[in-house]
């Protein structure tokens, strides 16, 4: 594999996390409750259900008197931030197998930086592979 094939494998990989970055979105979903009230009533919790005969049983929740803060999550800035990071990381490397004389001590490093850390096996497995059968590493 020639280093132009290499970087071009690499560059595909980051146009796919660049136009698709959900890929990397965890979902949780938890079922259950907690509720706390403290300072009077300011919770009213009605059971209801489906049609007449239903076993479908659901709660209807209002809270009167009572602020409800959403904060913005970090996690999901911290999670961007990797993935810009990524991205970053594997332009360089492709950067650097299209120069005329790659850093191989570099892009190792960088290979390096990656695996064995929250970025998926499969994009350092293809990584490695495409590597090694380019420049040796």
């Amino acid at each position: 594999m020639t280093n132009k094939e290499a970087a071009e494998i690499i560059d595909s990989m980051v146009e796919a996390i660049r136009t698709n970055p959900n890929q990397f979105q965890i979902e949780v979903n938890v079922s259950g409750q907690s509720i706390n009230v403290s300072g009077g009533i300011g919770l009213n919790i009605s059971a209801i259900g489906g049609e007449p005969g239903s076993t479908t049983i659901g709660q209807s929740i209002a809270m009167d008197g009572m602020q409800i803060e959403i904060a913005q999550k970090a996690g999901i800035n911290a999670m961007n931030q990797q993935i810009k990071a990524l991205i970053e990381s594997l332009h360089a490397v492709s950067k650097e197998l299209k120069s005329q004389t790659p850093n191989k001590q570099g892009i190792s490093k960088i290979y390096q930086s990656l695996k064995n850390t929250w970025v998926p096996q499969l994009i350092t497995s293809i990584l490695g592979s495409v590597l090694a059968k380019s420049i040796g590493i």
